[in-house]
């Protein structure tokens, strides 16, 4: 297995193109780049079938693309039980449109369970249920590689993912970043900003002491 970060211009937000034997692309951008990413997929697909598209959590930064991405490249798109729905109803509100001034365009999202396996054909993507950021939020941990795909849920650098939007919870994600700190990761991909390969634990745990040093 093979990452390559892909960052959506129109709004630094990371997507991740998964190089295994059954191709898959973590999460989809706001949308406003989305014929630039989908030809970098498409060349480094190399006439292959994207998977899927499997979106970490509900916000529009993650999500707003998702529509053109699953037409571009004709991939199937999946997301938490939680998720899913506010995606396949269009919900302007909990997903962050309206506060980024756009309208998300209804998602035909399937259902992926809490702690499925999602086979990529070099070994298997575990879906972890890591509320706080969002109620649905969901990590994907790739064991072969110890690669955690994190969504907004924890940053390299000691930074977290926010908990005072609609359905985040301080308590909720303090319990979601001590679940990843006993997990046996060494490279983490996050949802903003530069990842972590090889060091991946010390950049959770410094994420963890920053949010237990707010006074909540």
């Amino acid at each position: 297995m093979e990452v390559h970060q892909i960052v959506d211009l129109s709004f630094d937000v990371n997507l991740y193109f998964i190089d295994a034997p059954h191709p898959v692309l973590i999460d989809s951008g706001l949308g406003g780049d989305g014929r630039r990413i989908a030809a970098m997929v498409h060349q480094l697909l190399g006439g292959r079938r994207l998977r899927a598209i499997v979106l970490t959590h509900r916000h529009y930064d993650h999500t707003g693309g998702a529509a053109e991405l699953m037409e571009k490249l004709s991939a199937e798109v999946y997301a938490s039980p939680a998720e899913a729905r506010p995606l396949i109803e269009g919900d302007q509100v909990t997903t962050g449109a309206i506060s980024f001034g756009g309208m998300l365009i209804r998602i035909p999202a399937k259902v992926l369970a809490y702690n499925e396996t999602f086979d990529i054909g070099d070994g298997e993507l575990l879906t972890i249920h890591t509320p706080g950021h969002t109620e649905g939020s969901i990590c994907l941990y790739h064991k072969n590689s110890k690669s955690l795909f994190a969504g907004d849920v924890v940053f390299t650098g000691g930074s977290v993912g926010r908990w005072d939007l609609p359905t985040g919870d301080y308590g909720q994600l303090a319990q979601s970043i001590e679940k990843l700190g006993k997990m046996d990761v060494k490279n983490l991909y996050p949802g903003h900003g530069p990842y972590a390969e090889g060091d991946a634990i010390e950049h959770i745990g410094m994420g963890l002491s920053a949010l237990k040093s707010f006074m909540w």
